[in-house]
């Protein structure tokens, strides 16, 4: 694999991982217009899809599965799902520093 694709699978992965990071800050802000502008028979059953396909095990996301393609083509380990590698784990970690500290 040439320098040249290299480089350019690392800025396509990093178009992924900042595009999927801006979804879900977008579906987060999104949430409250939702609850507030709706009423509670449409936004329940909103909510609740949204928070499924957020945090289910079972569902795979295609953005995920683009991310751990580019992550094999540049050599890097996969990762299981995109909340839990990027919001939970550094999470945990600084909790634990701060124990620690």
């Amino acid at each position: 694999m040439s320098n040249t694709s290299k480089n350019l699978d690392k800025f396509i992965l990093f178009l992924v991982v900042s595009s999927h990071h801006l979804y879900i800050i977008a579906i987060l802000i999104s949430i409250p217009f939702l609850i507030f502008n709706t009423s509670w028979y449409v936004s329940l059953p909103l909510l609740t899809w949204i928070l499924y396909l957020g945090f289910s095990q079972v569902l795979d996301c295609p953005w995920t599965n683009l991310e751990n393609r580019y992550r094999k083509k540049i050599g890097i380990p996969t990762i299981d799902t995109f909340i839990k590698h990027y919001y939970v784990k550094p999470y945990k970690k600084l909790k634990i520093k701060k124990r620690i500290s």
